[in-house]
């Protein structure tokens, strides 16, 4: 049987490296967005334009057979999460569970989601692993934790081979249009401007590039991985040691202003990829930097 994969958020910035991976490997999709399409899909790729709540548009989306499922489609603003925690439950978990439910139906038998290490709260300073108890501390992490719980009852009950990646801050090419810090500090370099960091910027995160990610999406279709994983880089860094690599990388002095952090700001993001899936990223922070800032000089 032929291999088509449906990816859901095909439009966004993981979805369009994820869609181009496919189509590299010959791999029929079918891309659904509420989106227009990407102007360079080519004919081997089936667009769907639709929000997935609305019914038709999950019809749409099976009609071609997939025979996995992508599912990258969500609300991920933990801010919104908290101001609308409705909207973020029947966006991320009701969507999710019709996405399984048509999966079941249509013969699916590998369903990879789009995780999050918000589905396990905070846990100061202290190594986040994948097999830590879920205790979620927003709307958006709780969405992730009952996804990730749906998943296990899918593969449990049906069978189904559910892959839950939880991805740390995910950056690189084609991220042009957001608004997190590397971005940010990316149009800083080009604009000659500043970036404004929270507290003294010691707080640590875990970065990781938009090729490894693909690489673990790839390995769980190709594997059928059942379980959860961590996709991450494996090493954290401070906000005050990104800067310094990004002005390097750019040769732009980015000047910091130190302002007040707000409430919940996390004092660090330290994962531990250790996995079965096999998964182990290959891009370096200075790597990875050095592309993304080629790519937003080429804007």
């Amino acid at each position: 049987m032929d291999e088509r994969v449906l990816v859901t958020g095909a439009a966004g910035f993981i979805g369009r490296a994820v869609v181009a991976a496919l189509r590299g490997r010959g791999v029929a999709v079918t891309a659904v967005d509420r989106e227009p399409p990407d102007s360079s899909w080519d004919d081997g790729v089936h667009v769907v334009t639709g929000d997935l709540a609305e019914q038709e548009t999950c019809v749409a989306a099976f009609e071609t057979r997939p025979t996995a499922v992508v599912h990258l489609a969500a609300l991920t603003s933990v801010l919104r999460s908290v101001d609308a925690p409705m909207q973020t439950f029947a966006q991320n978990v009701t969507i999710t569970q019709v996405l399984l439910e048509l999966s079941r139906g249509s013969g699916v038998d590998r369903f990879v989601l789009a995780s999050t290490n918000a589905v396990v709260g905070d846990v100061g300073t202290s190594t986040i692993t994948a097999d830590l108890p879920l205790r979620p501390l927003t709307p958006y992490g709780a969405t992730k934790a009952a996804c990730e719980m749906l998943l296990s009852a899918y593969s449990g009950s049906y069978g189904m081979a559910t892959a839950a990646l939880r991805f740390t801050n995910v950056y690189g090419p084609g991220m042009s249009h957001k608004d997190s810090f590397v971005p940010r500090m990316m149009r800083a370099a080009l604009s000659g401007t500043g970036v404004r960091v929270y507290g003294d910027g010691q707080q640590r995160r875990d970065l990781v590039f938009i090729d490894d990610v693909v690489s673990g999406i790839l390995l769980a279709l190709d594997s059928k991985y059942d379980g959860r994983a961590i996709i991450g880089s494996g090493r954290s860094v401070s906000v005050l040691e990104l800067i310094e690599t990004v002005r390097t990388v750019t040769g732009c002095p980015v000047p910091a202003e130190h302002i007040e952090a707000p409430a919940g700001e996390m004092p660090a993001v330290v994962v531990d990829i250790t996995n079965d899936l096999g998964y182990a990223p290959t891009v370096s922070l200075k790597d990875g930097l050095a592309r993304t800032w080629q790519y937003f000089s080429n804007q």
